[in-house]
């Protein structure tokens, strides 16, 4: 699972130290950093509060040279902390020491060290002082980085490319009794201070129309203490958490086993949601655009020739037992390549740069951490040109983009399918639907209707970015006419009931259609059915009993 550099500063310090991806180094404490001292604890557990990222102390980038035969050479510093994801970093270096047969010696002319470090409040401090003129981010930490940097335009942060997405590595745990996300409400959820969840704990209040002022959030920033609080804490409803902790709260047979208790969702159902990035000083980019150029394109070739010497090297960068260690810390991760970086930042993607910095921006805002006022465009902070010039170039042709369509398409679905694996998101959708009818106009100018194409709008939306979950709609029907069909007795309220079923099942189908016609959701992804009377949610208010049901459920192994 990843560290977040940033994002978690709205809900808790970011400190020095970082949990070691599957292997569990051991966490040094920072005790320190931009914004140290500003948590509160309480009855044994320490919450967070949200609280604008402070900018360290900036200075101009600085870029020694080294000698590897032919002369000196620019030298750019890389810090890393512990993970899988900078697995194409390693293969483009081609070892651990600056090369000349690296790609970025061959492509640029320049070389690149390496360092490890693992407290993101230093590799942070390293960057405004232009000690490490780039840096990996995760994108939805690009709205905080950008407020906080923006005044001194030299260190403003500028992203260059794509260096990996999560896919399992990162999820939420919750409580038995926690039933539902809305459940959440004025719950207690534990996270930690130097991770990206975050974000993905924000994304997923807000599929459930809440914020992160609806939950008390505590922190724990080290993995084996959070497990003990979240195991023996009855307090705490949900723990947005990492492998491999999250396979010991589910595992019978772990020591650490946790009973009554679920993986809500993960980052294999939302793969595409938590996207690490490597950023660079405005400054640097724009006195070294070729650097730039070559970096990237170095980047997009490497990321196809992670072989067993990469293993090896990260091994020993990370002073790991062996290369089988290294190769597993990718197991919950995917390097992007040319066309998924290119994809990521298409303006019209609704998983890809921009909805993401829109979004996080928004949740941001609505925690006081960015000043409601302020409204930052995704374009201040990408650089999209390099890749521009790649695709320009022709280069990277034979790559293929295998996060298109993410979707498991070779399972069988069916509702006994379904029925036996996990809803990750639940949308109870009042969608307005006149008596006794399936359909509804889509280009009307009724309110009800426009209502009804803003939340499907909202479903389409969520399918995007639960790209590997299959979608159930579940068809409802008003009860108006219960009463009247139960006093025909037994044999008459039986075809009440087949009637209303088969024309929920028809509302449910008419949505599907929608969501495939009209918003091009792939077919294979989505069901329907129907159940007529049997659930409805108001009885003094048949309007909101007319609607439909939707299920995003993780089709997933391992989950």
């Amino acid at each position: 699972m990843k560290r977040f550099i940033i994002g978690v500063a709205i809900l808790a310090v970011v400190i020095g130290g970082a949990v070691a991806y599957k292997m569990l180094i051991p966490r040094t404490s920072g005790g320190g950093g931009p914004l140290a001292g500003i948590t509160e604890s309480s009855g044994g557990l320490t919450y967070a509060k949200a609280t604008p990222l402070t900018a360290p102390p900036v200075g101009g980038f600085q870029l020694p040279t080294v000698d590897l035969g032919d002369g000196p050479v620019p030298l750019l510093t890389v810090p890393l902390d512990t993970w899988g994801g900078y697995a194409a970093l390693f293969a483009a270096n081609r070892g651990l020491s600056p090369s000349k047969d690296s790609l970025f010696y061959k492509k640029g002319h320049f070389a690149v060290q390496l360092v490890h470090v693992e407290s993101s409040t230093d590799q942070l401090a390293g960057y405004s002082a232009g000690q490490y003129p780039l840096i990996w981010a995760s994108m939805d930490s690009l709205p905080l980085l950008y407020d906080a940097l923006k005044a001194d335009k030299r260190v403003a942060p500028k992203v260059l490319g794509l260096f990996d997405w999560s896919a399992g590595g990162d999820g939420i745990l919750a409580k038995s009794w926690v039933k539902t996300p809305a459940d959440l409400k004025g719950k207690i959820i534990l996270t930690s201070s130097n991770t990206p969840y975050a974000f993905f704990l924000l994304w997923y209040l807000a599929q459930n129309g809440l914020t992160g002022n609806d939950v008390k959030v505590v922190w724990d920033d080290d993995g084996a203490k959070a497990l003990k609080l979240f195991k023996q804490d009855k307090r705490i409803a949900a723990w947005v958490s990492w492998t491999p902790y999250i396979n010991d709260c589910l595992d019978p047979k772990s020591p650490s086993y946790v009973p009554d208790t679920r993986l809500m969702i993960s980052s294999k159902d939302a793969n595409q949601l938590i996207a690490d990035c490597y950023i660079v000083r405005a400054d640097f980019l724009q006195e070294k655009p070729k650097m730039a150029q070559a970096f990237v394109e170095a980047m997009m070739e490497a990321s196809q020739e992670i072989s067993a010497k990469t293993y090896s090297d990260m091994a020993g960068f990370y002073k790991l037992a062996s290369a089988g260690d290294a190769k597993s810390m990718l197991d919950d991760v995917h390097v992007a390549n040319f066309p998924e970086n290119k994809m990521f930042f298409d303006e019209a993607n609704t998983i890809g740069t921009y909805k993401i910095f829109i979004l996080a921006q928004e949740y941001y805002k609505q925690l006081g951490v960015i000043p409601q006022g302020s409204t930052y465009e995704a374009d201040q902070v990408l650089a999209p040109q390099f890749l521009a010039a790649i695709d320009k170039e022709g280069l990277f042709k034979d790559q293929k983009n295998t996060m298109l369509n993410s979707f498991n398409t070779k399972s069988s679905l069916d509702l006994s399918d379904l029925e036996s694996s996990k809803v990750v998101l639940t949308d109870n959708v009042e969608m307005y639907f006149d008596p006794n009818q399936s359909t509804f106009d889509i280009n009307s100018d009724r309110a009800e209707f426009k209502q009804d194409m803003t939340l499907l709008d909202k479903v389409a939306e969520q399918t995007k970015f639960l790209s590997t979950t299959a979608i159930e709609l579940v068809g409802n029907s008003d009860t108006s006419m219960q009463a009247a069909f139960k006093a025909k007795g037994p044999q008459g309220y039986a075809d009440g009931a087949a009637q209303v079923t088969i024309l929920s099942k028809h509302r449910a189908e008419f949505i599907r259609s929608l969501l495939i016609d009209h918003y091009g959701l792939p077919a294979n992804r989505v069901l329907a059915t129907g159940v007529g009377w049997d659930n409805p949610l108001d009885p003094n208010d048949q309007a909101k009993n007319r609607r439909v049901d939707v299920k995003f459920i993780s089709l997933q192994q391992g989950n």
